[in-house]
């Protein structure tokens, strides 16, 4: 297996389109999701890397659609001063008001207590009864998290934590940029009749810093680099040995579109392998920890829905490519978001629409084996399918709770 990281450099801002509809006669405003999709990555870079080499094209004589497919891309993901960042973990909460983070954890129902779950066997994931004396209405967590911190989240055994965690280096969600579109009449020089419409940017080379302190007026009087940071995207490539055919060169270097639109984007081979490694003191925790926890990094497609489908009835099971056998306890996820799509392989049409499990979910187990193998499976994905674990759906985490 051939592993590459690419850095991404967008020049324009990047359109992430949903599924609304849009177009002649269907609509005149797009809407946006807030990242992009794992699938528009993954189709975006297996078409670079034919436009890259010249002695490929799209006819299918010289090798096979399948062969491209096999291609695994992870990603996208930000990185800002030499660290990925990944999305916030489900199991967060804040009290903004007294500044303090709560981590959410599985609880045993009481013998008076009842809760209907859709499995028998799960423990609702909540707060402990002290931390829940006081009374709060939890605010957003930065969508983004550097990849230090959020270690410290999946390793420590602490459920609250100290003030002042969110003062730095965590990063909010990508600003959009609208622009107003309009088709000219050539004989009178104006907008055409009803020829308008609008679509939706992400800016994805500067990321809004999430603490800025103080009040809106002194929030403006900061400069420009105070309350963005700069980052770059970053990409895994894998390639099978078996595809001799197809081999990302050492030179890859192009520029091309990604998202809808058309939208510029700088595709380099030269990325930073160590972005992609499991810190250290997340592989010592995993070591014989009876007790895992899996974040997703990106959203999962489960033929079950919210369940993974390598898990039994008795929600026990091994993920992808290990041995190690899991006992779901508790589920902390988002309310789930639908992904289609248009298919450019032969047969073209329409995707079926699918519900992801959306990133940020955490999933919580209990285990009597050796855990180590979970630090292999560091940014790996867990989705059911292959081919959707190869278009990148379902890269998890994994910590200890």
């Amino acid at each position: 297996m051939s592993v590459r990281i690419l850095q991404l450099t967008p020049h324009d801002p990047l359109i992430a389109r949903d599924g609304r509809p849009f177009g002649a006669g269907q609509g005149n405003r797009m809407r946006g999701m807030p990242w992009p999709l794992p699938s528009v990555v993954a189709g975006s870079f297996r078409t670079a890397l034919v436009k890259a080499n010249p002695a490929w094209d799209f006819t299918w004589q010289k090798f096979k659609q399948d062969d491209l497919l096999k291609i695994a891309v992870a990603g996208v993901f930000p990185v800002h001063n030499r660290e990925l960042y990944l999305p916030a973990p489900n199991d967060c909460v804040w009290d903004e008001t007294t500044d303090k983070v709560h981590r959410v954890q599985p609880i045993e129902l009481g013998k008076d207590e009842g809760v209907d779950f859709p499995i028998d066997g799960l423990w609702p994931v909540r707060l402990t009864q002290n931390q829940a004396e006081v009374d709060f209405k939890a605010k957003p967590t930065p969508p983004w998290w550097p990849l230090s911190k959020l270690a410290d989240w999946l390793t420590s055994g602490e459920i609250e934590y100290r003030p002042d965690w969110f003062r730095n280096h965590f990063l909010n969600a990508a600003v959009q940029s609208m622009r107003d579109h309009v088709c000219l009449d050539a004989d009178r020089g104006a907008a055409a009749e009803g020829q308008i419409f609008a679509t939706a940017g992400l800016n994805v080379t500067h990321l809004p810093r999430f603490y800025v302190k103080g009040s809106e007026e002194e929030k403006k009087a900061k400069s420009f680099i105070e309350r963005f940071a700069e980052v770059s995207l970053s990409a895994r490539i894998s390639i099978p040995d078996s595809e001799t055919a197809l081999k990302l060169d050492q030179q890859f270097d192009i520029w091309h579109p990604l998202g809808g639109e058309r939208r510029l984007v700088h595709w380099h081979h030269n990325g930073d392998q160590n972005l992609w490694t499991c810190p250290a003191a997340v592989r010592k925790a995993l070591a014989g920890a009876p007790r895992i926890r899996m974040v997703l990094a990106t959203p999962a497609l489960f033929k079950q829905g919210w369940k993974p489908d390598w898990l039994n009835d008795q929600l026990e099971g091994c993920p992808p490519r290990t041995n190690v056998k899991l006992k779901l306890i508790g589920v902390s996820n988002g309310r789930w978001k639908a992904v289609s799509g248009w298919s450019l392989a032969p047969p073209r049409g329409p995707k079926p629409i699918r519900r992801m499990v959306p990133a940020g979910s955490v999933y919580f187990f209990t285990t009597t084996d050796d855990t180590t193998p979970l630090a292999d499976q560091w940014l790996q994905p867990i989705s059911d399918d292959d081919q959707e674990r190869r278009d990148g759906f379902g890269i998890a985490v994994w910590g200890t709770w």
